[in-house]
């Protein structure tokens, strides 16, 4: 070993007299540490050596905070690595397969535009690129948004494992979807309605097209039912591991239930057994929707799906007078804001009902009807909160059952009695004004 020569706190020796010189000096927590200066010229080591000991004794007087040294080492492991502990701890928190093969999919797309890079070239500017590069192949804003969504979650990981001391990709933008006409739904006539459930109960498949459409379920909620999620003493649909991995109970249709009954009934089995053994696919779904005589891309390019029925249910519901809150309830969403934006497909149709539900001013109707006189009109229908009493021992569910068609989507919505009240006070004058909805009639044609 050659001579060493001490500055400061620290000090240079050459191993066998021979190499880099190699530094040795105390770290911040009074630790003895040896690292080579990777160079022979005696006078770059000594400068080397000084900003060693100058920079522990910052991080030791707090100066410097010393997670920086965590940042900087982890930011020089490969990118992959990262990704791969990032996946298992999705495993672990229980996350959804689907989601997670999405977040493994995005991903290691990304690594592989990064020519496996380290986290440190992880940067908005790169995830911009591979997000472009998708685009460029056609994929739609949805598939950019995903994209960006489980890379922005992947760098908040790391911010919170101290892997990262800020996340640089929250600054790239959203794609607005709304502009993006290959992913938007529309709504199902009463007519298209009316003749998928009637090609699919000749096929067997009538309770997973009615369970979308009176329950909002989506293809995974089906896949996952079982019988003891069916009750149907209390006319309930319990939908588990949802996608906001919550359980949701839900009322149940009576067109639904007697659906289900059948279903039942053709096929015996016991409470663990799966309501639908054998997924319906897209393309059994597309053949059902061509037989139908459904449009899967209309003129104005709005796609028809088995999620379009969803999309009809939100606008039904909006149609009958329910309110966002009840609805948001019914379709699960976390914010109502969601069902209004996304799930409510209302037309030139409903506005012109409502303008023409409007009192005209300056009459003497238009004072009659607006309350301004105590007079009623002969032919005003009593108001539903008096016919409805004397009957609050029955709920609104038991009473249309009894009547044999049925209750509304509204009215299987909640038996809450000031929920029920509003919402049955908005569907009798709907009733009385209306033609019956798509979803009332289909009882009646079954």
């Amino acid at each position: 070993m050659a001579k060493q020569r001490s500055r400061g706190t620290g000090s240079i020796f050459k191993r066998g007299g021979r190499g880099s010189w190699i530094a040795v000096y105390t770290d911040a927590d009074g630790r003895r540490r040896e690292r080579s200066t990777r160079t022979t010229d005696k006078g770059a080591a000594e400068r080397i050596l000084s900003k060693l000991v100058a920079d522990a004794a910052l991080r030791r007087d707090g100066v410097i905070d010393a997670r920086q040294d965590r940042f900087i080492a982890e930011s020089r492991k490969p990118l992959a690595r990262h990704v791969a502990e990032y996946l298992d701890h999705c495993r672990h928190a229980g996350h959804a397969e689907k989601a997670i093969d999405n977040k493994q999919r995005h991903l290691g797309r990304l690594v592989e535009s990064l020519d496996d890079g380290r986290l440190s070239d992880l940067t908005a500017d790169a995830l911009e690129r591979y997000l472009r590069r998708l685009r460029d192949k056609g994929q739609s804003a949805r598939t950019w948004n995903l994209g960006r969504q489980v890379a922005v979650a992947f760098a908040s990981w790391c911010v919170k494992q101290g892997r990262l001391e800020s996340n640089p990709l929250s600054v790239v933008p959203k794609l607005n979807e709304q502009r993006d006409r290959r992913r938007v739904r529309r709504t199902l006539t009463d007519a298209e309605l009316a003749r998928l459930i009637d090609v699919a109960r000749k096929r067997g498949r009538e309770a997973w097209y009615l369970a979308c459409a009176f329950a909002g379920t989506r293809k995974g909620d089906l896949q996952r039912l079982t019988w003891a999620d069916v009750d149907f003493a209390d006319a309930t649909l319990t939908v588990r591991e949802g996608k906001a991995k919550r359980i949701d109970t839900l009322p149940m249709h009576p067109q639904l239930a007697d659906a289900l009954r059948r279903r039942l009934a053709e096929r015996p089995a016991v409470g663990s057994a799966r309501v639908f053994p054998e997924t319906v696919t897209d393309l059994t779904r597309r053949k059902d929707f061509e037989r139908a005589g459904i449009p899967l891309v209309d003129d104005d390019g709005r796609v028809a799906d088995l999620h379009a029925l969803r999309t009809t249910l939100g606008t039904q519901l909006a149609r009958a007078g329910v309110t966002p809150q009840v609805a948001q309830r019914m379709m699960r969403h976390s914010d109502y804001r969601t069902t209004l934006s996304h799930y409510t497909v209302l037309g030139l149709a409903d506005t012109a009902g409502a303008v023409a539900a409007l009192p005209c001013i300056g009459t003497p109707d238009a004072r009659q009807a607006t309350g301004t006189t105590d007079a009623r009109p002969e032919n005003e229908p009593p108001r539903i909160h008096q016919r409805m009493q004397g009957q609050s021992g029955q709920s609104v569910a038991q009473r249309g059952t009894s009547s044999g068609h049925g209750p509304s989507v509204a009215g299987a919505i909640n038996t809450d009695e000031n929920s029920v009240s509003s919402v049955v006070g908005g569907m009798e004058r709907r009733r009385l004004e209306r033609p019956t909805s798509s979803l009332q009639s289909w009882h009646s044609t079954s």
